[in-house]
């Protein structure tokens, strides 16, 4: 069975990213929580809070399309940008993501 994993980059000018084994059938946050990482979010995966957020940089083929939790949070703009709740979203493949700041992701909310 071939390996999958998911990138992180956490500066967009960076094309490389920082590889992680993705677990297929678990969501981006719990592959996350996984790996020893930490997103910023408050209500545990819920996709009550909206502070989980990701962008997809390459591989959106290989993801879920958006569901209903994530279209009443994202506006269409940031959506067709790319970003998604982490606890809403699966990965079949290899997939590259940009993790932002807390800061930007309060700034984010802030401006909507």
């Amino acid at each position: 069975m071939n390996q999958y994993s998911f990138k992180l980059v956490y500066d967009k000018t960076d094309s490389t990213g920082i590889p992680y084994p993705l677990e297929r059938g678990q969501t981006l946050l719990k592959n996350l929580l996984l790996n020893n990482i930490t997103p910023f979010s408050k209500c545990g995966g819920k996709a009550i809070c909206g502070l989980c957020r990701v962008q997809v940089l390459s591989g959106k083929q290989y993801c879920n399309k958006p569901v209903i939790e994530e279209t009443n949070i994202l506006s269409n703009e940031l959506i067709e940008e790319g970003w998604r709740l982490a606890c809403q979203l699966y990965c079949l493949k290899d997939v590259q993501l940009y993790l932002p700041s807390k800061e930007e992701i309060e700034h984010m909310c802030s401006s909507e």
